[in-house]
């Protein structure tokens, strides 16, 4: 069967919340053909601190309030989008909506966003909800990228096998090795660094890494986070922004420094990263890392030195590693078009291989 080849924006607003990646690509969810149509929405600080502010809000049976945030995060979404000249030169859009609560245990992922009312504002076909199918089956709900990162792989013939790490708020591991696909969260990416430079110094995270790489790790702390029954888990497994909270709200109590508890929270993420390689079924060749975690210097710095892995740069593949998650809607909601799978057995749970996500046709 042929499948046509579709113009599909793909809009992604991931854990680290600070604003909304858009791509524009030429795909059929089995091939991805590049546009160089790529933008940057960036929140302003009093949209971010509010997003942030509603991540432990319990809104599951707050109808009103859900209703409330769906048009907030919807709005914004229509804000990044109004004036680019690809709305008119695009077939769909794929809006993932902004997760702001996720628990595997309890089969719950929440993505805010109201897809009807983008449809009708953009007069453009939308395609949303790409996790519940996938828990309605008895999946997780994610990770729902390693279909993607696997064609990146494949098309940029890497010696396999290979890994894609994707370091956002929170960091999910792909794997490949030509016959198994697997994926899984690793541990927080930068959820916790960032959170805490914003508590304290009011920024949005610490720049190439200065402030951590000036700090000495706590290797008592770091153990503590580490005894979550998380790391205990094969995978797959996924995980919620907050998994870490109680931990983080202990560590910040004691009488540490900024620096040091900064050097501590990098730290964890590192040995989460690497926790999580461990339980792979081969020694990997290479790693690519995206996601805004490969532009802090110092966490890739100290990455490279736990992990003694073939590390690939974006300019090595010709790839621009700001837009992979954006890229990755789109190319899901081709393949949800076509009703191809985006989530399997060994990347979520789901008992069989499953296609997602709703559509919803403008007037």
């Amino acid at each position: 069967m042929k499948y046509p080849f579709l113009n599909i924006i793909g809009l992604m607003s991931g854990t680290s919340m600070d604003g909304i990646d858009i791509s524009m690509v030429n795909t059929n969810g089995l091939e991805l053909k590049r546009l160089n149509k790529n933008y940057f929405y960036k929140y302003n600080q009093k949209a971010k601190n509010f997003l942030i502010s509603i991540i432990n809000e319990n809104i599951i049976l707050n109808l009103k309030r859900k209703k409330y945030l769906d048009n907030f995060i919807t709005n914004q979404h229509y804000l990044a989008l109004k004036d680019l000249d690809i709305i008119e030169k695009s077939d769909l859009i794929g809006f993932h909506g902004q997760t702001i609560y996720h628990n595997s245990e309890q089969k719950i992922s929440i993505q805010l966003g109201d897809p009807k009312k983008l449809s009708i504002l953009l007069n453009k076909n939308v395609i949303f909800d790409f996790r519940s199918n996938d828990i309605l089956f008895g999946g997780q709900g994610a990770p729902i990228a390693p279909i993607y990162h696997k064609y990146i792989i494949e098309q940029t013939n890497l010696k396999l096998p290979t890994c894609i790490l994707n370091i956002g708020g929170i960091s999910n591991l792909t794997y490949w090795d030509g016959y198994n696909l697997i994926g899984f969260d690793t541990g927080p990416g930068n959820a916790l660094m960032d959170d805490y430079m914003l508590a304290v110094l009011n920024k949005n995270f610490d720049e190439d890494g200065n402030i951590a790489s000036s700090g000495y790790p706590i290797n008592d702390e770091i153990k503590k986070f580490l005894e979550n029954d998380f790391f205990k888990q094969p995978p797959p497994k996924s995980l919620d922004r907050g998994a870490f909270l109680n931990t983080y709200e202990n560590l910040i109590k004691k009488k540490y420094t900024f620096k040091d508890v900064m050097a501590t929270l990098a730290e964890f993420t590192v040995e989460t990263v690497a926790c999580g390689i461990e339980l792979l079924p081969k020694k990997i060749n290479n790693i690519l890392i995206t996601g805004g975690g490969y532009k802090n210097i110092y966490l890739m710095k100290r990455l490279k030195e736990r992990l003694e892995v073939n590390f690939i740069y974006e300019k090595q593949l010709g790839l621009n590693f700001d837009y992979i998650e954006s890229e990755l809607i789109a190319y899901l909601s081709a393949r949800s078009i076509y009703k191809l799978p985006f989530t399997f057995p060994s990347t979520t749970g789901v008992p069989k291989p499953l296609t997602g996500g709703k559509l919803y046709k403008c007037l």
